[in-house]
């Protein structure tokens, strides 16, 4: 027969299941309502930042950083010049260091933010 100990040790770890798989449910069905030039690039920005960090997803960003400036440039639905500007920035990076990325790269993130939802800033 169980103990106290190893009923609640099973109770909280059904818990920590049940609250994952909810996590993952709300993730997936995660949506926004972007203008179509901002969803763009929130489609290819999203698996970049979403990737584990690391050496891969460093290299992959910085690969992707000249299709990341072009949709930017694509943006007429809203001010796109500090997203241009962390954009230059992350580039810059990528030819110093290539493996030193993530402040860059999550100013981009940040400048995507502030554009996509300004309400938010």
């Amino acid at each position: 027969m169980p103990t106290k100990h190893t009923n609640l040790i099973i109770a909280i770890a059904a818990a920590l299941l049940v609250g994952s798989a909810v996590a993952e449910d709300k993730h997936e069905e995660h949506s926004h309502s972007f203008a179509q030039d901002v969803d763009a690039f929130h489609a290819a920005l999203a698996p970049l930042w979403h990737a584990p960090a690391g050496n891969e997803r460093s290299k992959d960003v910085c690969e992707k950083a000249q299709g990341l400036d072009k949709l930017a440039r694509a943006i007429h639905s809203g001010n796109a010049k500090p997203l241009l500007a962390s954009i230059g920035a992350l580039k810059t990076k990528c030819q110093a260091n290539a493996a030193d990325i993530d402040g860059a790269f999550a100013q981009v993130h940040e400048a995507f933010h502030s554009l996509a939802e300004p309400k938010r800033y």
